[in-house]
């Protein structure tokens, strides 16, 4: 089970064409978005059948996934795992995000803005539900506007909060009007909460009707999830065949990794995502299974330090101390050795390319010492570090420990089950004083500050206030010139370098297991938002 914090970069489409410029000029900016006519979200498949001769790929059959059990159906509250992953075959978003964290067409074809602040969609033509209603700028707006509710509650309130109105044009036609410029709002449409609902759903929780290429035909909490092919889906593969290739996904709910892992390795599921190393490198000696990697994603762990009062680490030298003791690299090798990379410290990966500040975090324990001298605690320091019995976060608490011990700081971790840590008990993640949590990609930086850096942040669990970053983060939003923009983002990532509440100990590259006998899965930078339209079965 995983919280709220995740969300990733989706899988590309194969054969979209996007450009995007910024024109600036006396009369103002212009921002405009287009996409090739005719494209669609298929990806091409080898093998699939074309001029050359290639045979055909084979339609039909089962594929059955093991994963967490799901805890919330309602996809605008998506919070493990699991719900991600079967939300990712259901639902389709106004964009998706590429694995260069780029917005590419979904829902939407094309969108532009002619000054950052009024931003018009075009929606796919043709498309219907999977309960056979079409799909129309209504549904945006309807799912748009309860996105960003209060009184619904969904975590992209804070994401959204900048929307002033959503307007059907048309039927085919949806226009944003913002309270303050947002260059980078296109992505932000792509986050993983924000699928697109029909307005004739009144409980999104127990009536699953999507436009996606599946779609749940039973659901049993903590048992499993059967999916079918959805035959209204509009998507088509590169030859213009009906996607998907499968009749029917069974995703199955057990409850912890390894006996995932044993139900791949025994054939009882066909695919299992978010693999650890040592689980990775069991499948890749089975020659039954195949090993899925991705590129280095944004998916990360935070180590947070609570900034507010009454906290030791309240005060900025203790925090500065921490991170210094800190060995990145030494993390990655004792916890995810070829399956991850060292980031410079901040919550901001180098999958963010232009963006990211390419800096190597500083791992200095005889500067780390005399940082807790300075700050009182030359005899040492004790902390409680709560640590969710999940993933590689044992792994990840028991490494730490044992660095912190190098710099006098004696660590005793707390572990819990994941639902409690991230529960509302006086232990859990937004309340503890150190915790480790993880965090999937956003399609951009600033939606991860908004979300849990500025002081206002909905799941700042580090309870930290800085005005210069919250300042930072509001230029960010409104600036239009890309190259300015990768600037301010460069300046947050060093305010949190001089300052900041966590410690991120490395970005992952995802790993999943998949039965040699299929074909077609192109795993995602987070896994959990990999898309198995296109995966057959190769016999």
């Amino acid at each position: 089970m995983t919280s709220a914090p995740l969300k990733s970069a989706a899988v590309a489409f194969v054969g979209l064409i996007v450009a995007v410029s910024f024109v600036c000029g006396c009369g103002g900016s212009t921002a405009t978005v287009s996409t090739a006519p005719g494209t669609t979200a298929g990806t091409p498949v080898s093998g699939s059948a074309d001029t050359t001769g290639q045979t055909a790929v084979k339609s039909g059959g089962t594929m059955s996934i093991a994963t967490d059990p799901a805890t919330n159906r309602d996809p605008h509250f998506a919070s493990a795992r699991s719900d991600i992953l079967i939300n990712q075959q259901v639902y389709d978003w106004l964009v998706e995000i590429d694995q260069n964290n780029s917005p590419q067409p979904e829902l939407a074809t094309a969108w532009d803005s002619p000054d950052g602040k009024t931003w018009t969609f075009t929606l796919r033509s043709g498309v219907v539900f999977s309960n056979g209603t079409p799909f129309t700028a209504d549904d945006v707006v309807y799912s748009f506007n309860r996105l960003r509710d209060p009184k619904v509650g969904t975590p992209d309130v804070g994401l959204y909060k900048n929307i002033a109105s959503i307007t059907a044009v048309d039927a085919t036609h949806v226009k944003f009007a913002l309270t303050d410029p947002n260059p980078e709002f296109p992505a932000d449409t792509g986050d993983y909460h924000a699928a697109v609902l029909s307005h004739t759903v009144s409980d999104p929780a127990k009536q699953w009707v999507g436009t996606g290429p599946f779609m749940i035909t039973s659901y049993a909490a903590e048992d499993r999830a059967i999916l079918k092919k959805n035959p209204h889906y509009w998507g088509k593969d590169a030859q213009g065949g009906t996607l998907p290739y499968l009749d029917e996904l069974d995703f199955i709910f057990l409850p912890d990794q390894a006996s995932q892992v044993n139900a791949l390795l025994g054939g009882q599921v066909q695919f299992n995502g978010g693999l650890t190393s040592e689980l990775a490198a069991s499948v890749k000696k089975d020659s039954s299974l195949n090993l899925l990697t991705g590129p280095a994603s944004a998916f990360h762990y935070v180590i947070h330090m609570r900034s507010d009062a009454g906290s030791p680490t309240s005060d900025p030298k203790v925090q500065q101390a921490l991170q210094l003791g800190t060995d990145h690299q030494g993390l990655i090798d004792q916890v995810r050795p070829g399956l991850a990379v060292v980031g410079n410290g901040t919550p901001v990966g180098p999958a963010y390319t232009a963006d990211y500040l390419d800096q190597a975090p500083t791992y200095d324990p005889a500067k780390a010492k005399q940082l807790l001298a300075d700050s009182g605690h030359g005899g040492g320091l004790t902390i409680t570090l709560y640590a969710q019995d999940a993933l590689e976060v044992p792994a990840i608490a028991t490494v730490w420990k044992a660095q912190m011990a190098k710099i006098g700081v004696t660590v005793n971790i707390q572990t819990e089950p994941a639902d409690v840590y991230y529960g509302d008990g006086d232990t859990s993640w937004l309340k503890c004083d150190f915790g480790i949590t993880e965090w999937g990609a956003r399609a951009t930086p600033a939606e991860l500050f908004n979300v849990a850096y500025v002081s206002d942040g909905a799941y700042n669990e580090s309870h930290w206030s800085d005005p210069e970053f919250d300042a930072l983060v509001k230029q960010i939003g409104s600036e239009l010139d890309a190259t300015k923009r990768a600037q301010l983002y460069k300046q947050a990532q060093q305010i949190f370098v001089a300052r900041g509440p966590v410690i991120v100990p490395f970005f992952e590259k995802a790993a999943a297991g998949v039965s040699a006998s299929i074909e077609g899965i192109t795993i995602a930078p987070d896994w959990s938002r990999t898309q198995l339209r296109t995966a057959h079965s190769s016999k």
